[in-house]
């Protein structure tokens, strides 16, 4: 790597937490800056008990060494849910990207998604995406600077839970930080800059509105945030095979193909397991980490899972018969590979 590793860790953990331009030009419009400043108080016990772990020890492994170490029974079942969270997330947001953010159709979003889902294989099969995150880091934060927006006419002290609580869930992805990890802590403090850093450029963003250009640029970050789940992918797999890398890309490439045939109704239908997977993925990790922490963190933990319980629950489709379905044989599914699993092999 040409540059420092410490400055490649800090854009990985500032393009994980959202990134910022997304979080900024998708989903900030509406909150007020005391809703802002909530949401990172009641997200931080996640970020700092990550930040606690990683200092204990930090590998590629991520959150997944952690629950090995610490409750190896429940390993393969974070794993799984885990993996299958994130995997469907590579393919449904690419989609998202072109039918949604640039709102484009026909032949034009055709050979978007293929060009897209080109460039993160390429990227990805050169092992590159930290040289790209950091590029995409600085043009992050070049368009977030709010120069020439207006002042949005909100009572700043606007309060409203279901906003604060819904935008703390927006950092969840910052849990990948770990999945960077070497072996050594250099750059370890970056998950709590990128973190601080994000809240300050959030609170300071959240009294303009933001400009309709910075919702459709704010797709590189969405972009980034792809390679940072496929960077965490790669890492995971590569703890049982050296040939996990083109397997994963086949199947990614596979996959996007696949959505063009309805990437609205692929979308709805990956999106809503895919959520139901990672708050499970992490209410275990939680679970693992709360129970091993010392006694004067675990309200830490507690809070955490709390916050993520409340994921699970505002995930749940209880409005559709047919995705509610889906959600819950997703967790029965899941659930059930381990045990089999465990009854054949051993």
């Amino acid at each position: 790597m040409g540059l420092n590793r410490k400055l490649l860790v800090f854009s990985f953990s500032f393009s994980s937490i959202g990134g910022p331009l997304a979080l900024v030009g998708q989903f900030l419009e509406n909150i007020t800056p005391f809703e802002v400043v909530l949401s990172l108080i009641i997200f931080a016990p996640i970020t700092f008990l990550i930040y606690y772990l990683m200092n204990k020890f930090w590998d590629r492994g991520g959150l997944y060494d952690y629950v090995v170490k610490f409750t190896p029974k429940l390993s393969n079942y974070f794993l799984y849910f885990w993996f299958f969270s994130y995997f469907l997330y590579l393919s449904y947001t690419v989609d998202y990207i072109v039918y949604y953010i640039l709102d484009l159709n026909r032949l034009i979003s055709i050979l978007l998604t293929i060009g897209i889902a080109g460039s993160i294989s390429i990227i990805t099969f050169l092992d590159r995406e930290l040289e790209f995150l950091f590029a995409s880091m600085i043009l992050q934060i070049l368009f977030i600077i709010p120069i020439n927006w207006h002042l949005k006419l909100v009572n700043p002290y606007e309060l409203s839970i279901t906003n604060i609580l819904s935008t703390s869930l927006l950092y969840i992805c910052i849990t990948l930080t770990p999945f960077v990890g070497n072996g050594n802590k250099e750059g370890i403090n970056s998950i709590l800059l990128a973190y601080l850093i994000t809240g300050a450029i959030m609170l300071l963003d959240s009294f303009f509105s933001v400009p309709k250009i910075i919702y459709l640029i704010s797709s590189l970050s969405t972009f980034s945030l792809i390679l940072v789940e496929f960077y965490s992918l790669k890492s995971v797999l590569s703890k049982f095979s050296n040939k996990s890398k083109r397997y994963l890309i086949l199947a990614f490439v596979g996959f996007t193909l696949a959505s063009l045939i309805n990437p609205y109704m692929y979308y709805i239908y990956t999106i809503v397991p895919s959520l139901t997977a990672l708050y499970v993925s992490l209410i275990i990790f939680f679970i693992s980490t709360t129970l091993s922490i010392r006694n004067e963190l675990k309200l830490l933990g507690f809070t955490s899972l709390g916050l993520l319980a409340y994921g699970l629950y505002s995930s749940l489709q209880l409005s559709s018969y047919y995705l509610l379905l889906e959600q819950i044989l997703t967790i029965i599914i899941i659930g059930i590979i381990p045990l089999v699993k465990n009854r054949l092999f051993y």
